[in-house]
């Protein structure tokens, strides 16, 4: 224990930085996902298909070779971006390809009544999916966004690669460091990251609950 109090502010700062990172990485992936999810889900072929390719393409790549990739590639394009905000867009476009397929599903998942009924009042194709179908759509997406969330979390580990300082990147520091408590910096490491996820799955949960009354 005393490996984890003498280098807790260290690592703690690093948290900090994990959850930085994340908030901006999920509001990032959350925009562009309902903007992939719902042109996905468009009639028009012009629309679909671009976002079909858009989908598969971060889908068919590990996400630690993409976050190597956005980040070289950026700065070769003239982009020059912090690791951090490298990271941060890396973690986001990567996610936002799975939440797409989430949305659509759940657009999917809505009757289609739904959707004639809501034209026939006059609404517009935009008006429709935002007060109509993404309303109901949200309950049977939820589960399921939180999984994806949780997992950005997870996988900001990743972005260290690049040389951002987040938490797991501290605590192997301190390990490296300290050597004798691998067993108690490491069970520090999870116990976080298991509050943090546990945390907003039951956030989720009781979003969940509100939405379904």
């Amino acid at each position: 224990m005393d490996a984890i109090i003498d280098n807790l502010p260290f690592m703690l700062a690093g948290l900090w930085e994990t959850a930085k990172l994340a908030a901006l990485a999920i509001a990032l992936s959350a925009v562009l996902g309902v903007l992939a999810g719902a042109t996905r889900s468009a009639r028009a072929r012009y629309l679909r298909w671009p976002a079909i390719a858009y989908i598969q393409l971060i889908r068919s790549t590990p996400l630690i070779v993409f976050i190597l990739y956005s980040y070289f590639v950026l700065a070769d394009l003239g982009l020059d971006l912090s690791p951090f905000w490298a990271g941060v867009i890396a973690l986001g476009v990567f996610t936002s390809a799975y939440l797409a397929q989430i949305v659509h599903a759940g657009i999917s998942s809505v009757p289609p009544g739904q959707w004639e009924a809501a034209r026939a009042s006059g609404l517009s194709h935009v008006s429709t999916l935002r007060h109509v179908v993404l309303p109901q759509a949200l309950r049977r997406m939820a589960p399921a966004l939180v999984s994806e969330f949780i997992k950005l979390i997870k996988d900001t580990s990743l972005v260290s690669i690049i040389g951002v300082f987040e938490f797991f990147h501290r605590v192997e520091v301190t390990n490296s460091r300290v050597l004798t408590e691998p067993f108690a910096v490491l069970g520090f490491a999870a116990a976080c990251y298991f509050i943090i996820n546990y945390g907003l799955s039951r956030v989720a949960r009781r979003l969940e609950l509100r939405l379904d009354v």
